[in-house]
């Protein structure tokens, strides 16, 4: 008979809104596959893979903004959610961690799947829980109940991220022949409220009363979900008060933000140096940028975050404001006008300040765009031309999601329009080469926009496993920049100029896509000329027909070459 208290527990699962679980077959979690599989209001899908089970459920739950469950069976299988798990965590996505235990009694008696599971993902959740081995005292049943509505609760408050349930459980795992399942039981689900917070009147005038005094105010943004009423609010701050914007890639703001910062903060621009920094969102992907701040050190450094651990990227923070962006910069727009109709001032702020870092950032952009208009383009593919001719022809309102190596670094150089839409992704919590496809697999599964991967061989291949189930969905479009090796590391000084480049750091390898391609029945097309490139572009992109790969092949050391002359080639 299977355990009421486990299908109670799927069905609170589903009262909370946790309507999508990925499940990793096995024996020990039989009970929860067939209670999530047999619920009428849970979508699931069987993912062999555990690692890539995983990111796939974090792909799917950063689309849907809501939790995501997973389920594995006992032991490594667990610790194969691990990278996820990490990821998740640092880049504050709620998933809902199901790991099928063996009793406590049996660890460490060469019993088959028994490893420690208790905490195994460390500090790498929000909370880990446990329930008890046996199931019919009342208690017991209190705890399972009490024990799964604090965890969606906690996955859902903000910061948002992973707790892990263990669930230790006692043969048999399956249903009698014919046995009804009941999910009408009356099972207890427990609402933790949501609430907002906001600055108090004297805590508000003290911080407007500070950016009154100082000319040099910039704005940052890290990596951040597309928020259409904050880049409205922050595009209004730099059209109409001057405060310069500025947002790699994945900040997603989607107005003329400063973008090319990449490009020119190499060069010596101590002048940009900000009095007052305001930053907000996760992590930024720009070293030019980060080295710029550590080395120009704002006077005062506001982070607006409500996470409790204290984040200081730039070596200069000074307050951490726990309020969402969107909060804190609606009231200094509304309250800044306000300041200069009582002061009856209506000269505009300095816009010295802003105009300095938009000259640098249109010769950058304006540089950008010639450099890939040279005629060597033309003679031999390089894999960084190919990207841009790529990501400009993106057709508007799709996603792009951006593996770690070169190819997040490629696409923060080149952008997308902003007035496409384009909303952007990366794995930038742990930044590893682990689970993009899957990522990006799961936001196709969550959507029916067109989701482009750009990704390098060595993550491509890393991840191939991501390909190998039956749930491809045809809106899933995968740029594979295949230089057969880890190209990223003949750009850097360190691994470059060591006689172990080739057979310790690019892992040089002669593999392409076609078969993974063919097994996975996934379009697939090839490109090693720049004519090739071109005339397989279009069909690429046409938005019709199942899942593609476009596998561009391109040389190593050519590509390191191109890339050099374009760092070298800017001047401020």
């Amino acid at each position: 008979m299977l355990l009421q208290p486990i299908v109670n527990l799927v069905e609170i699962l589903s009262r909370k809104d946790v309507n999508h679980a990925i499940i990793s077959p096995g024996s020990r979690n039989a009970p929860l596959t067939i209670a999530l599989v047999r619920h009428p209001d849970i979508k699931t899908l069987s993912i062999s893979d555990e690692r890539s089970a995983a990111f796939i459920a974090m792909g799917m739950a950063q689309n849907l903004k809501k939790p995501v469950a997973i389920c594995c069976t006992s032991g490594s299988a667990a610790y194969n959610y691990a990278p996820a798990v990490a990821e998740a965590f640092f880049q504050e996505i709620p998933l809902i961690i199901l790991t099928a235990d063996r009793p406590k009694e049996w660890i460490h008696q060469h019993d088959g799947q028994t490893i420690y599971q208790t905490d195994i993902f460390g500090k790498h959740v929000k909370q880990s829980f446990e329930i008890g081995a046996d199931y019919s005292h009342p208690d017991a049943i209190w705890h399972i109940e009490r024990t799964i509505n604090h965890a969606v609760n906690l996955a859902n408050t903000f910061p948002k991220g992973p707790v892990h349930i263990n669930i230790p459980l006692r043969e048999p795992f399956y249903p009698a022949e014919n046995e009804q399942i009941n999910f009408d039981n009356d099972v207890r689900v427990i609402e933790r409220l949501d609430t907002e917070n906001i600055l108090s009147k004297e805590v508000w005038v003290s911080l407007l009363q500070s950016i009154e005094q100082y000319d040099r105010v910039l704005i940052a943004g890290g990596q951040s979900e597309y928020n259409p009423a904050l880049t409205a609010v922050l595009q209004k701050l730099q059209d109409e008060f001057n405060f310069p914007i500025l947002g790699d890639a994945i900040a997603n703001l989607k107005f003329d933000v400063i973008s090319n910062h990449d490009i020119f903060l190499n060069q010596e621009t101590d002048n940009l140096r900000p009095e007052l920094l305001i930053t907000f969102g996760k992590s930024f992907i720009s070293k030019s940028f980060k080295t710029f701040l550590r080395k120009n050190k704002a006077i005062v450094h506001w982070h607006l975050s409500l996470d409790n651990h204290l984040i200081d990227t730039f070596q200069s923070l000074t307050k951490v404001i726990p309020v969402q962006p969107l909060y804190f910069f609606e009231k200094l727009l509304e309250d800044v006008d306000f300041e200069q109709f009582r002061n009856g001032d209506d000269e505009e702020r300095d816009g010295s300040y802003l105009n300095e870092w938009k000259k640098n950032d249109f010769k950058a952009k304006s540089y950008l765009e010639h450099f890939f208009l040279a005629d060597f383009h033309q003679k031999q593919l390089n894999e960084f031309y190919a990207i841009k001719k790529l990501l400009d022809a993106l057709p508007a309102n799709s996603q792009l999601h951006l593996a770690n190596s070169m190819s997040v670094r490629y696409a923060n150089y080149i952008g997308t329009a902003s007035e496409k839409q384009i909303e952007t992704f990366a794995n930038r919590g742990t930044s590893g080469i682990d689970g993009c496809v899957s990522t990006a697999l799961g936001a196709a599964l969550s959507t029916d926009k067109l989701i482009y991967l750009l990704i390098g061989d060595l993550a491509f291949f890393y991840d191939r496993n991501a390909l190998w189930n039956r749930y491809i969905p045809n809106n899933l479009r995968i740029i594979l920049i295949n230089n057969h090796g880890g190209g990223i590391f003949r750009m850097i000084d360190g691994p470059s100029k060591q006689a172990e480049l080739a057979d310790y750091f690019e892992t040089v390898q002669s593999y392409n896509a076609e078969k993974t391609a063919l097994e996975a029945d996934v379009a697939y097309f090839n490109a090693k000329t720049v004519d090739e490139f071109h005339a397989l572009s279009t069909a690429f992109l046409e938005p019709d027909g199942k899942a593609k790969i476009f596998e561009i092949e391109t040389d190593s050391v050519y590509n390191t070459e191109i890339f050099k002359q374009f760092k070298a080639g800017f001047s401020a």
